[in-house]
């Protein structure tokens, strides 16, 4: 069993402590021990030893909302696009149908290995290959088993490409779930599996109903987009006249551990929905921007208590940049409405300033890791004894005093703004000293060239 011994650190345990001399000792796939350096054990014999010299050392994060197979689309010009129809027409769905297998595996690989770069160690992919359903989880599995980042996957199904792609789509989950379910009971394992769905605009009454038989027959969740465009939701008043999330909610997707993407254009009464079926709310405030859809009511879903964490949709891998601009969104978003209706008192200034700040801290620091924690039976995002060995050190070093009051604002303004030095996924070292161990990441990248290459000419 091999063992990682990390010292010299400023451990920031959770959002509440910070141990600022400390040491984190690995065992196998957990964090066997931690605390001040003093307590350290002095054996080290067959230890690997990773001194941080002060640097900030954190649980791997989580991206709860990523599609991998988008990492070949960067650059790729496609001409005008005034609504998001037209970006999914025009872009999303012609690449997804030209993808092959091989585009599938280095496509999850660069993704993978930036995410790896990110300090990021669990990510819920969305996955959508039209051109190759057949086998494609199980090919992007092997990028997370090759490069030891844990993975909870799906394929999004759609009717966009008719029945027999829709069926196919259905199959390949719950193919892929039962792989995932001979493995439910090792903890270590680093796969997961649910249904993916795409949007209540490509779904059937027809379809729901089958992925919420095959949702019901495994015992597992779904993983969707809700309410994300306009035309979402004009399409499920038009043809259900109902709310995306009240049609999601009969239909019995949104449940338990049901990972809902965006959560937009919904009303107070979708908010309550939204609490009452245990599903988890995911975030995307970079893409919602750049694909001009609106800002979800983020700050609404916590007061509330709808357990809301932060994703990335496809953006990046890595997690820093959505969440610093969720910090920041939400501010201006209070203020213009507050604006918009009277002019602002003092007191309520001084609340619009402080919007977002706490919030952000809770979806990163708590929520994410709580989806992560269910979904894979294991304590992660969160450094304590007997939680996943997800690790990583950053090369933040605190100059201004890091206390347990000030930890968030010390991970938004530095931890977020410096570069990861080490990951650690499951107690296996995935990056040191900034060097990419897990692969051979030069390989991927030529191969991956040839690959977009190939790509970029068929579509």
């Amino acid at each position: 069993m091999h063992e990682i011994l990390i010292k010299n650190a400023c451990i920031i345990e959770n959002s509440k402590r910070v141990i600022p001399d400390g040491f984190i000792f690995v065992e196998g796939h957990i964090i066997k021990s931690m605390g001040p350096m003093r307590s350290a054990p002095k054996e080290t014999r067959g230890v690997l030893v990773i001194d941080a010299f002060g640097r900030t050392v954190l649980s791997g994060f989580i991206n709860p909302h990523m599609h991998l197979y988008s990492r070949f689309a960067m650059g790729l010009a496609v001409g005008k696009m005034t609504s998001f129809g037209e970006i999914l027409k025009k872009l999303w769905w012609k690449l997804d149908a030209a993808l092959t297998e091989e585009d599938i595996y280095y496509s999850g690989l660069l993704g993978i290995l930036e995410a790896i770069k990110s300090g990021v160690t669990t990510v819920f992919d969305h996955h959508a290959s039209y051109g190759a359903i057949r086998g494609s989880l199980f090919t992007l599995s092997r990028a997370f088993l090759q490069t030891g980042v844990r993975g909870c996957l799906c394929f999004e199904v759609s009717d966009r490409f008719g029945k027999k792609a829709r069926d196919e789509a259905i199959h390949e989950n719950v193919l892929f779930v039962e792989e995932c379910l001979k493995h439910r009971m090792h903890h270590s394992y680093l796969l997961r599996g649910m249904i993916g769905l795409h949007a209540s605009m490509t779904l059937s009454d027809e379809t729901l109903s089958l992925a919420r038989k095959a949702m019901d027959a495994y015992g597992v969740s779904a993983h969707v987009h809700v309410a994300e465009g306009p035309e979402d939701v004009v399409d499920a008043k038009k043809k259900y006249r109902k709310s995306v999330v009240r049609r999601f909610v009969d239909e019995g997707i949104l449940r338990e551990n049901t990972v809902a993407a965006h959560c937009i254009h919904i009303d107070d009464k979708d908010l309550l929905l939204l609490k009452k079926s245990g599903a988890f709310v995911v975030h995307n405030p970079m893409s919602n921007l750049n694909n001009a859809v609106g800002i979800a009511p983020f700050l609404k879903m916590h007061q509330k208590k709808i357990p809301v964490g932060i994703g990335t949709d496809g953006m990046s891998a890595g997690i820093f940049t959505d969440v610093k601009v969720a910090s920041v969104l939400h501010k201006l978003n209070l203020a213009d409405r507050e604006h918009g209706r009277c002019r602002a008192s003092s007191a309520r200034h001084s609340s619009m300033l402080q919007a977002g700040f706490g919030e952000t801290c809770h979806s990163v620091m708590n929520i994410n890791p709580q989806m992560a924690s269910q979904i894979f039976g294991i304590t992660t995002g969160a450094l304590e004894e007997s939680a996943a060995a997800d690790v990583i050190i950053s090369d933040y070093v605190p100059v201004t005093a890091l206390t347990n009051k000030n930890i968030w604002g010390h991970i938004l303004f530095g931890v977020f703004n410096a570069p990861v030095r080490t990951t650690i996924c499951n107690g296996r070292v995935l990056m040191q000293d900034h060097r990419i161990l897990c692969v051979d990441e030069e390989r991927i990248i030529g191969e991956a060239k040839k690959c977009a290459k190939k790509l970029w000419e068929r579509l």
